[in-house]
């Protein structure tokens, strides 16, 4: 506990200004807490599985393995201090999932005995519930279940070689025992992963994430937002994540693998991965039975989200190989999907709706290219695809480091509006890898030894009718940060100005909204006490409309002694409506996520304990009180809370061994 570290702060960081939903934003942060329960060992890691973590670029990659390979084995993850480019908040963020220990000799097989495992391999048990001490609508009248949510994980790993999860979950007002839950909680989820065996790079048997070049036909795996997804672009070869979280959603389970065929000692390097799913989904039908929407809330509470609960199949199955010689490299890669139900989004057959081009029909195939050449001070990388659409899709990036301290980065993307693919996620603005022309143009410039600037502009035209608009728009988003760190402070600002067409109110015309989104942090950290405070504005305009608002937030936390951490969070918000939202940077507890977007005039506060209570046992609690000033109830419909207020406690318990 003494040397705990916390990296809740640097996520928020990254997600203030997003603009995605909170769902994404849960799944991500619990990849991020599964890959803390069993973080990767920087000895013995291959640069790709660095991609796996937010927030750390190309540059910094190689920076870390250059600095491996020339000075062998890192002892501490404080050697990483030595390296420039990793200033110390990314230092102490990366710290969460990387540990620095000596290789292992043997093989991974001579240790199979139970006493050996037991010493050389190590994992935790978390146990988690959420007590609210209120009463929802859906409590009363409307939910299956009790109004408690639940889970357990198990992660762990028997050496660098092998690691594996199991995850039971259990959202609140979900029966237990009852109903399709006959064999006790709403979800589980288990998978095994074997690494660098011979010339078995990677092989996960259970649920499983897994991408493709950049996305163009496959991608489920961590990384949704704008820069995320702009930092792990140049990863060439395939990634494959096993999935034991508690999201329901955007995952497959069967079993996937990658394969060295290259040359044995060829300083040459061709891989082979494939995959292949089948597992049971669930879905919105039509009258006639097909499939409208694919639900991937993982939500069984009522009757209406019971029925939905498997009521339909899908199965995946595809295949990558890539080949790199010196930096130039080129990948190919094929992706079949199929349900056991028609897909049909458009049920009534509009011509003028925006579901017009979704997917249709049993079974789809994409296929595509991905290519790029990466040198010390030059990189390009791209990916161009087809499928049964007909239609194509194509991303081209380049990233160039002009002078020592600046690298500039442009991304090119073209996504036809006939063009789809079921578990495409690739760089767009407008959430989704169809219907889509854009230019990003950025920069990062480290000014000085202390000072960062972080700079881009982002221009999307989208051809065909979406949701909010009803003929063609466009959007152009522009962004500029400044970060100064220096021993154990760390400040920053970051403003962000957008304008999106939509729809007027009536309906008639496509008419501009202009956002505006404004964030200072003020941190400081030390060995004992570390504070942040966090002003957030926001304000939304277009005609004859103006939304706005702001929050004022205090972080604190305090370790008391070696075997006792008190976390203290209160954020005053008051904005006009929902499109004046502020994101509050509240932390959390394993196992939980808190809601992050607020609106309304209000008072968040929140304080948790973490007390060691063994050396392997861990008790984490929590109490968090939300209170509007504006409102008589909280939410509507199930969800609604019939009073101003809302106090919930958290509990969780983790064992490690």
């Amino acid at each position: 506990m003494a040397q705990e570290k916390v990296w809740e702060d640097y996520f928020h960081e990254i997600y203030a200004m997003e603009e995605i939903d909170e769902t994404s934003i849960e799944n991500d942060y619990e990849h991020l807490c599964e890959l803390e329960s069993s973080p990767l060992n920087i000895n013995t890691l291959n640069p790709e599985d660095l991609y796996l973590i937010p927030g750390i670029n190309r540059d910094q990659i190689d920076d870390i393995i250059k600095y491996r390979d020339r000075y062998g084995e890192i002892r501490t993850i404080e050697e990483l201090a030595l390296i420039e480019s990793i200033d110390r908040p990314l230092r102490l963020f990366l710290s969460n999932f990387i540990v620095a220990e000596p290789r292992v000799k043997d093989k991974w097989y001579t240790r199979p005995t139970l006493d050996s495992i037991m010493r050389k391999g190590h994992g935790e048990i978390l146990s988690y519930i959420n007590i609210p001490l209120y009463d929802r609508a859906g409590d009363k009248n409307g939910y299956l279940g009790y109004k408690y949510k639940y889970n357990i994980k198990l992660t762990g790993k028997f050496s660098d070689n092998i690691r594996y999860g199991f995850c039971g979950a259990q959202d609140a007002g979900e029966p237990l025992f009852a109903n399709k839950n006959k064999w006790g909680t709403d979800y589980y989820s288990f998978y095994v992963k074997v690494n660098n065996i011979g010339r078995l790079k990677t092989i996960v048997l259970g649920q499983y994430k897994i991408k493709f070049g950049m996305g163009l036909i496959q991608n489920n795996c961590f990384g949704y937002g704008k820069q995320i997804m702009l930092s792990s672009m140049n990863n060439y070869d395939a990634t494959i994540t096993g999935h034991s979280s508690r999201s329901d959603g955007e995952h497959f389970c069967g079993l996937a693998n990658t394969f060295d065929i290259g040359k044995k000692g060829s300083i040459n390097k061709c891989t082979l991965t494939s995959f292949w799913s089948y597992r049971k989904i669930d879905a919105t039908l039509n009258k006639d039975g097909s499939i409208s929407t694919i639900s991937t809330t993982g939500y069984h509470r009522t009757p209406t989200e019971m029925e939905k609960k498997n009521n339909s199949s899908s199965l995946a199955t595809g295949a990558h190989i890539n080949y790199k010689r010196n930096g130039l490299y080129l990948g190919a890669s094929m992706v079949y999907n199929w349900f056991d139900r028609p897909l049909n989004p458009n049920p009534s057959n509009n011509p003028n709706s925006y579901r017009t081009y979704y997917a249709k029909g049993y079974d789809f195939w994409n296929a595509s290219i991905n290519y790029g050449y990466i040198s010390g001070k030059f990189t390009f990388s791209g990916e161009t695809a087809t499928g049964s659409c007909n239609s194509i899709a194509t991303i081209n990036s380049l990233e160039a480091k002009v002078h020592k301290d600046i690298t500039v980065n442009a991304v090119q993307r073209f996504y036809s509006y006939k063009y789809n693919a079921i578990n495409a996620k690739a760089f767009n603005d407008g959430g989704y890898t169809q219907n889509e022309s854009g230019i990003y143009a950025g920069m990062i410039w480290n000014a000085t030894k202390n000072i960062t600037v972080n700079a881009y502009s982002d221009l999307s035209y989208f051809p065909w009718i979406k949701y909010y608009t009803n003929a063609s728009s466009y959007s152009f988003d522009n962004n500029i940060s400044l970060k100064y760190s220096k021993n154990k402070w760390n400040v920053q600002a970051k403003y962000k100005f957008k304008i999106r067409q939509r729809n007027n109110d009536e309906k008639t015309k496509i008419i501009n909204r202009y956002s505006n989104k404004l964030r200072f942090t003020i941190q400081r950290t030390s060995d004992n006490i570390s504070t942040s405070t966090i002003i957030d504005l926001s304000k939304l305009t277009y005609t004859g409309y103006k939304s706005q608002g702001y929050s004022i937030t205090q972080n604190l936390s305090i370790q008391s002694n070696k075997k006792n951490i008190i976390y203290a969070f209160i954020s005053y918000f008051n904005t006009d409506d929902t499109n004046s939202s502020v994101y509050l940077s509240e932390r959390t507890i394993p196992g939980s996520y808190s809601p992050s977007n607020f609106y309304g005039e209000g008072l968040r506060f929140s304080a948790i304990i973490k007390q060691q209570l063994t050396s392997i046992v861990i008790a984490n609690f929590k109490v968090g009180f939300t209170k509007y000033f504006n409102k008589n109830s909280i939410s509507s419909g199930l969800r609604m809370i019939e009073h101003s207020y809302q106090t919930d406690i958290d509990l969780s318990i983790k064992c490690k061994f």
